[in-house]
């Protein structure tokens, strides 16, 4: 393992006029999109020429808000993570445009390989979200690994990169929701045998509801701050207004959206 410098992501001292910026919520853009790209970028670095060496990959993530993703233990990329641990992930917004003036966040840390209970959890999450996944994790080497953030630079467009979010508005506490989690796999399914139910989170999420009817949505992923609901074309994000810990919070959270209508705000107070 090497030795990362205080500060992973060094500026360039540049001036930029912040006062100039758009203003936006930078903070709410960066974890939804954390939570809403299932396919990311991991770059690592080739311990034999010293080369960046970067693959795409599947993304989800863990209940207290790292990445996770996959490599078989053969590949370059595990090669990689256990010569030397340092990572970036990139993400994007998975919609047709100009990249240039969609959100994009990098986050720079250190990779570890997820192994006893905790790898049992992360693999019923990482399936939730990707299915067809069942393939690959059944193989002897299949591997789950989760970054830990040391830093982010989040690049939401023109006049709205002077933005100041850090590794910690990313984090979700896990401390005092062991009920929430330990009931998630039996109050995924519960949601997902109502008819309609995930459709109607979805549409809650300000997800694209009304389209073709393949777009069967299900929820893959519950904690503390919020719901995943994915369908085969999209994923949304729905924000809880405020911290569950329960699987009788989980209700009453979401008798707030009946009764409401609206959307939490996910940023940090």
């Amino acid at each position: 393992m090497t030795n990362a410098p205080e500060t992973p992501i060094t500026p360039r001292e540049l001036p930029i006029d912040e006062a100039a910026a758009l203003p936006f919520d930078a903070v709410r853009t960066a974890r939804t999109l954390l939570h809403t790209v299932r396919r990311t970028s991991v770059a690592t670095i080739d311990p034999g020429s010293g080369y960046p060496f970067a693959l795409v990959t599947n993304l989800t993530v863990l209940p207290d808000g790292a990445p996770c993703f996959f490599a078989a233990g053969i590949s370059l990329q595990a090669r990689n993570f256990e010569t030397d641990d340092r990572a970036a992930v990139s993400l994007a917004p998975e919609e047709a445009g100009d990249a240039l003036v969609l959100p994009r966040l990098t986050l720079v840390g250190r990779v570890s390989r997820i192994t006893g209970d905790a790898y049992e959890a992360a693999r019923r999450r990482y399936l939730a979200r990707h299915p067809k996944s069942a393939v690959y994790l059944g193989l002897p080497d299949a591997r789950l690994y989760r970054l830990t953030v040391e830093s982010l630079k989040l690049n939401a467009g023109p006049a709205r990169n002077a933005a100041q979010v850090s590794p910690a508005d990313l984090v979700i506490d896990p401390a005092g929701a062991e009920a929430l989690l330990d009931a998630e796999e039996a109050e995924i399914a519960r949601l997902d045998t109502l008819p309609g139910e995930a459709a109607r989170l979805a549409g809650l999420a300000g997800a694209d509801v009304s389209a073709a009817s393949a777009r069967r949505w299900r929820v893959s992923g519950i904690d503390p701050d919020g719901l995943d609901v994915v369908s085969r074309e999209a994923t949304a994000r729905l924000w809880f207004p405020f911290r569950v810990e329960s699987p009788g919070q989980l209700r009453e959270a979401l008798e707030c959206f009946c009764m409401r209508k609206t959307l939490a705000h996910p940023s940090r107070s």
